[in-house]
């Protein structure tokens, strides 16, 4: 698993998750998430290349979605595949993270 740093403005940071998000992909990356999570902007996290979700890397990103929300900051889920957003979908998490396949729907939702 893989954690990217795609662009960093004031109001977001926008990162890209890559590989399959088990206990070994949570592992690898959680804590580098959870200091992006507890930095107070808003995150974008691309996951078009997260090919696998586990119970917890949806772990992870609830809880940095929990800790931006307790800030007044937003997570928004950018271009996940089908078996991901499914799961997303079915866990019931897309109201505190919101999913879109639009980049720049994704920078105004983040922007808030």
């Amino acid at each position: 698993m893989e954690l990217t740093v795609v662009q960093s403005s004031d109001a977001y940071t926008h990162l890209a998750l890559a590989g399959r998000l088990d206990v070994a992909g949570e592992q690898a990356v959680g804590t580098e998430f959870a200091a992006y999570a507890g930095a107070g902007k808003s995150l974008i996290v691309d996951l078009s290349q997260v090919s696998f979700l586990a119970s917890l890397g949806i772990r992870m990103l609830f809880q940095g979605a929990k800790t931006l929300f307790a800030g007044g900051a937003k997570m928004v889920l950018l271009n996940p595949q089908p078996l991901v957003e499914e799961i997303l979908q079915t866990a019931g998490l897309t109201e505190l993270m919101p999913i879109t396949h639009d980049e720049g729907e994704a920078q105004t939702i983040a922007k808030g």
